[in-house]
């Protein structure tokens, strides 16, 4: 936990002129806590000057300037480095806020360049459409444009174009099925990080003792051999007339 940024030691002073000691307290010395330490750390970084850097140019209205500064390639890395400075929100609740609200900054201009890009996007679409609904009022400029379509057509198909599959790594196909395209093509690392443990937990075997069953000897059971009864046929006994002497 934080300490108390003032020390609180008072300074007992021993004197011959008076009976008992004197007790000092000196004014109070300013120790950086390591929460207060952390924030120092965090907003002086390269990051935060670069953001706001770029804040006050959007302030200003130079949309371009902060497209320009915030490409995807920027805007991974300062979402990294970000996230890097992640720490406990128990232990240090006033720096993780902090940091999150300079999240909330760049997750801001992210989707505020979304939104100048579609504008860009729309303005030159409106004026394409501008020079054509011009041609309808114009019979030459008309008739170019259709001889010019018709140069164009074609009676045969086109040809097979080759498509590449895009090779995803299974966190981040896991992403955009969940989540969808991330804003400004940048994965949130947060969601990232938690996909990551759910596959590894899923992923790690489950370490079952290896148990012996207890097997009784074999025991082979005597199977005695197959007797046929023997059938012998009844027969009555002999009988040998006894002679009685007359």
């Amino acid at each position: 936990m934080s300490k108390s940024i003032f020390s609180s030691a008072n300074i007992i002073i021993h004197s011959s002129f008076a009976k008992n000691p004197i007790i000092v307290k000196p004014d109070p010395i300013p120790v950086l806590s390591d929460e207060l330490k952390y924030i120092h750390d965090l907003i002086t970084c390269p990051v935060v000057a670069y953001l706001i850097d770029v804040l006050q140019h959007y302030y200003l209205g130079d949309f371009q300037y902060v497209l320009a500064q915030l490409q995807t390639r920027e805007l991974t890395s300062l979402t990294n480095i970000l996230w890097g400075f992640r720490k406990s929100s128990v232990t240090y609740p006033n720096y993780e806020k902090i940091r999150e609200i300079l999240q909330l900054y760049l997750k801001g201009l992210t989707q505020q360049n979304e939104l100048y890009k579609k504008l860009l996007n729309t303005e030159s679409s409106l004026e394409t459409c501008k020079k054509r609904s011009s041609i309808l009022d114009n019979m030459q400029e008309l008739r170019t444009y259709i001889e010019n379509l018709s140069k164009t057509m074609t009676l045969f198909n086109p040809e097979p174009q080759t498509i590449v599959a895009a090779k995803v790594l299974k966190h981040h196909a896991i992403y955009l099925r969940e989540y969808g395209y991330p804003l400004g093509g940048v994965f949130d690392p947060e969601l990232l990080h938690e996909i990551c443990e759910n596959m590894s937990q899923l992923t790690t075997p489950s370490i079952t003792p290896s148990i012996t069953p207890l097997t009784s000897p074999s025991i082979t059971p005597l199977t005695s051999p197959q007797i046929t009864p023997c059938i012998t046929p009844l027969t009555s006994p002999q009988i040998t007339p006894s002679t009685t002497p007359r």
